[in-house]
């Protein structure tokens, strides 16, 4: 059996959408990337737990995606089938408990907490994520992180609390183990709205007035005991370009990628900048970024 019918023969056995020979680049903020052979869009955690389930039966290599916005995508494109949160939606709250689906954007999981005077999760406005992508990365700052407001991640392989979510720095049991997020309850503060509307605005400006505009990933690399951006401007590195993709002037641990830029560009600047920080600071830098496909 060919690999063409074999999509056809997955997509009518677990109910989901698929579309072969997928054009990647759409579905992630550098806007590079080649195609995948399959692209999977399920809409509910039952087609999930089914199409993941029959991927791994047939030995089908598999990738998650959420808003795409920490991923660098090979030119080559991904060799299998790339699995979309796009259609697991949806928002519900009950007492201090908000539920969202794995692609709801982080904004509207933040705003309609808000709008129900819960909050605790302000400073994860602004960031272009998906909630399942800010939770498998545990996304945050300031001390805070997605993580700490779990109360319990609907996966494609069971519930799991809080506790089974092995959340630590930019990570999560869900990237270690390659586990998909269906949807995530969050346990919230009750709060003030407007107090909470205030932090809210704070962290969207704080971020609109520090990160680059443009096509990025957001941080590049890990800033794990040390500020990767303040190593990489000491390197001089500021506005260094390789080809369609340059390290930001006005935040060093963004690339950011012109329109003719392609992923080798940007996987070269990331290379580039780790000899240099290595060479110059003895410092090993450790990508934030996650790659999907060759390299």
């Amino acid at each position: 059996m060919d690999r063409k019918s074999v999509w056809s023969e997955i997509g009518e056995k677990t109910g989901s959408e698929y579309y072969e020979n997928f054009p990647l680049a759409c579905k992630c903020t550098y806007g590079t990337g080649g195609k995948a052979d399959c692209f999977f869009t399920p809409d509910c955690a039952e087609k999930a737990i089914s199409l993941v389930k029959e991927l791994k039966d047939r030995g089908i290599p598999y990738v998650f995606l959420g808003a795409g916005s920490n991923v660098l995508i090979s030119d080559d494109g991904y060799r299998g089938a790339v699995v979309s949160s796009e259609k697991l939606k949806g928002i519900s709250v009950k007492a201090d408990l908000v539920t969202a689906g794995a692609g709801e954007k982080l904004e509207n999981l933040v705003r309609q907490s808000l709008y129900n005077s819960l909050g605790g999760i302000e400073f994860l406005s602004g960031i272009p994520a998906s909630v399942g992508g800010a939770v498998a990365m545990n996304a945050g700052c300031f001390g805070k992180n997605a993580g700490d407001f779990v109360s319990y991640v609907v996966s494609t392989d069971g519930i799991k609390s809080r506790a089974d979510c092995g959340f630590d720095y930019r990570t999560s049991v869900f990237k270690r183990e390659k586990i998909g997020i269906i949807a995530v309850c969050f346990a919230l503060e009750n709060v003030e709205f407007e107090q909470s509307e205030s932090k809210v605005e704070y962290f969207r400006g704080l971020r609109r007035n520090k990160h680059p505009k443009g096509r990025s990933c957001g941080s590049v690399f890990k800033n794990d005991g040390y500020f990767a951006g303040k190593i990489i401007e000491s390197c001089g590195l500021k506005g260094f370009r390789i080809g369609g993709a340059k390290i930001s002037e006005k935040h060093a641990n963004f690339i950011v990628a012109d329109e003719n830029a392609t992923s080798a560009d940007v996987f070269g600047l990331i290379n580039y900048a780790k000899k240099k920080a290595e060479e110059i600071c003895g410092v090993k830098l450790t990508e934030e970024v996650e790659y999907i496909g060759e390299f």
